[in-house]
């Protein structure tokens, strides 16, 4: 199934009723932006990102509007804020909702998640507040029986941070630890090949794709992604430029190890080319994704 992510601030009324905002590519409503996905072949939405500290009230229209249109959902989540509880809905208050209203759309839930980072640090630390938190968060979905999976995400290497999981093998290390079955992977495939490019001294895209994939060990966790290109302003571009994410190589990858999850199209609107308008961007994405999903 494909996937979208959509942007807080839309989740925040900061946008659903802007017809000029990015982050609905400038149509009227996000009503309207789930219908033009739904229509292209999405059939989940994912919120990204939903913080632990959030009201979740403010998100329950846009949440209901994403059940109603006949889409699923599935869950960007966030590590920080420290909330106690013996229910997942009190550790992740922002979630209530969710958790409560989903039985009636979808058999189960996926949340992806960074590792803790920190921008100084040591890196083996954060590494075990991963791991502590995670054995925590499996402790309560086990006792509630809750069919919600936890895909903790690869991410981009930055000088600015401390961060376990801005490697492949830093990821595989951690969920490897916590050693549960609601615990996974989410290949952010444009984080990896950013990556990628920067080992070989690239600042944008080559015309020939670096072939280089994760080992099968990684990619037989992984139970989620997070798909976009790159280009000139970075990651998360649309995958309008063939050049921008080696899609099909990575798909066929994933297809070969049995991979069943959401190709899930991970963009940032306000990033791209003006070259085309953002809706004809963000159609071309999908149509892509679609081809080489099928």
């Amino acid at each position: 199934m494909l996937g979208f992510s959509i942007q807080a601030p839309v989740f925040l009324g900061k946008a659903s009723k802007d017809s000029t905002n990015d982050l609905i590519a400038h149509y009227d409503n996000v009503e309207k932006l789930l219908d033009v996905l739904k229509t292209a072949g999405v059939g989940s939405i994912e919120v990204r990102i939903l913080p632990r500290g959030a009201d979740e009230s403010a998100y329950r229209e846009v949440i209901q509007l994403i059940w109603n249109a006949g889409l699923q959902l599935s869950i960007h989540g966030h590590v920080a804020g420290d909330f106690a509880g013996s229910r997942f809905a009190e550790i992740y208050p922002s979630m209530s909702y969710v958790l409560t209203n989903y039985p009636k759309y979808q058999t189960g839930l996926t949340m992806a998640l960074h590792a803790f980072d920190a921008k100084t640090g040591v890196e083996e630390e954060l590494h075990q507040q991963t791991v502590k938190l995670l054995h925590e968060w499996v402790a309560i979905i086990d006792a509630e029986q809750l069919p919600l999976r936890i895909a903790v995400e690869n991410n981009r290497k930055k000088s600015s941070k401390v961060d376990p999981g801005d490697s492949i093998d830093g990821v595989l290390r951690i969920v490897e630890e916590v050693n549960s079955p609601h615990v996974g992977i989410t290949w952010d495939m444009g984080h990896f090949y950013s990556n990628l490019m920067d080992t070989h001294g690239l600042k944008l895209p080559p015309e020939t794709y670096l072939e280089q994939l994760p080992p099968d060990a990684f990619l037989e966790k992984v139970i989620h992604t997070h798909i976009h290109g790159l280009g000139a302003t970075g990651t998360h571009n649309p995958l309008t430029d063939r050049r921008s994410l080696p899609l099909e190589l990575y798909v066929n990858a994933l297809q070969r190890v049995g991979y069943s999850g959401l190709y899930n199209l991970e963009l940032t609107m306000n990033k791209f080319d003006q070259d085309q308008s953002l809706g004809e961007h963000v159609l071309a994405s999908v149509h892509r994704l679609k081809e080489a999903t099928s």
